[in-house]
């Protein structure tokens, strides 16, 4: 990656002896946040069991992958359906 500086910013940058190398942690430091956040961001979309093969956000239930075999998918939504009506009606 090239990094492109000003005639002012690159006379200021040679009076910092590691200037280069200050900046070149500070940006792979903000790489490696933005992969740990991209990593959290999906650890929570999908759940900490992955295997389930749902996921909820804002509300709704997505499928994220295969449902396991055998999986009840009426039954799944008759209780969401009946939680929902015990938390409205303050259950």
């Amino acid at each position: 990656m090239a990094i492109v500086l000003s005639p002012e910013t690159q006379a200021k940058a040679e009076r910092i002896p590691d200037f280069a190398q200050r900046l070149e942690r500070f940006i792979n430091d903000q790489y490696a946040v933005e992969q740990w956040r991209a990593h959290q961001l999906q650890t929570m979309l999908t759940g900490p069991d992955a295997a389930v093969g749902l996921a909820y956000q804002d509300g709704h239930w997505a499928a994220t992958g295969e449902l396991p075999v055998g999986f009840d998918f009426d039954r799944f939504i008759e209780e969401l359906r009946e939680a929902r009506i015990r938390e409205t009606a303050g259950l």
